[in-house]
């Protein structure tokens, strides 16, 4: 994994917080701080961002790629907590818990991410009501996924599970066909399935016209719209004739 550590942060990653009406919304001292400490990364897939049992040190706003937070069991075995995804932020609860993080962080893809120190971010959190309206509004959010996830684990048959898996990694506001750049394997990550199981599910959505595949490139395509209505039908809704 590289970083800049010390250095000055590219011009994307001052757009990426001048999109944010928070960072908007700060004093011209609070941004210039925001941008002074912020430290700027790129990993490749595998690379782990965090460690569990290691002190939680920054908070990470994602520019691209997508970020994994997993907890793996006695046996070896991973569960997926929350797939992170470009243009959003992570890592806020274990700051405000103040607490060793209690999951790894892992590049799912490659990845370029913001980090903002502790420090910067107990600085906003005290001085900046739009900055506690968002952490208020991403924290309800992923408790929101959180809540789905548990369902989806002990409740919905598989292919339900890995059509939600594929929602979490899509962007929500965007309709019609969206490309996704997460293999097989990382979507196996993501819902908690071998890896044949979320085959299987993938042959049976293409076969239903809710997503394409190109192999080559490792590219799925994918209807969110009717992805949505199958996930909030599971399965029903004509789907099953098809």
């Amino acid at each position: 994994m590289n970083n800049n550590m010390g250095a000055r942060v590219s011009d994307s990653v001052v757009q990426f917080l001048e999109g944010w009406a928070w960072y908007r919304a700060l004093p011209a001292e609070l941004r210039s701080l925001t941008l002074e400490t912020a430290v700027e990364q790129h990993a490749e897939p595998g690379d782990y961002i965090a460690r569990e049992g290691m002190p939680s040190t920054h908070w990470y706003g994602l520019l691209k790629g997508y970020l994994q937070m997993y907890v793996v069991g006695s046996d070896g075995s991973e569960t997926t907590l929350y797939c992170l995804r470009e243009g959003e932020w992570g890592g806020d609860g274990s700051l405000l818990k103040k607490e060793m993080r209690r999951y790894d962080l892992r590049a799912l893809t490659a990845v370029h991410i913001c980090c903002i120190p502790i420090q910067t971010f107990d600085t906003l959190r005290h001085a900046s009501i739009p900055f506690n309206h968002y952490l208020t509004e991403i924290m309800n959010a992923r408790m929101g996924a959180f809540v789905t996830m548990l369902v989806a684990s002990r409740l919905l048959k598989p292919e339900v599970r890995v059509a939600r898996g594929l929602l979490m990694v899509a962007k929500d506001r965007h309709e019609g066909l969206q490309a996704l750049a997460v293999s097989q394997h990382e979507l196996s990550l993501i819902c908690g399935l071998s890896r044949q199981r979320v085959n299987v599910a993938l042959g049976k959505f293409k076969r239903l016209g809710l997503v394409s595949i190109e192999p080559n490139k490792g590219m799925l395509f994918v209807d969110v719209q009717r992805l949505r209505v199958y996930v909030l039908t599971e399965g029903q809704a004509g789907f099953e004739s098809s």
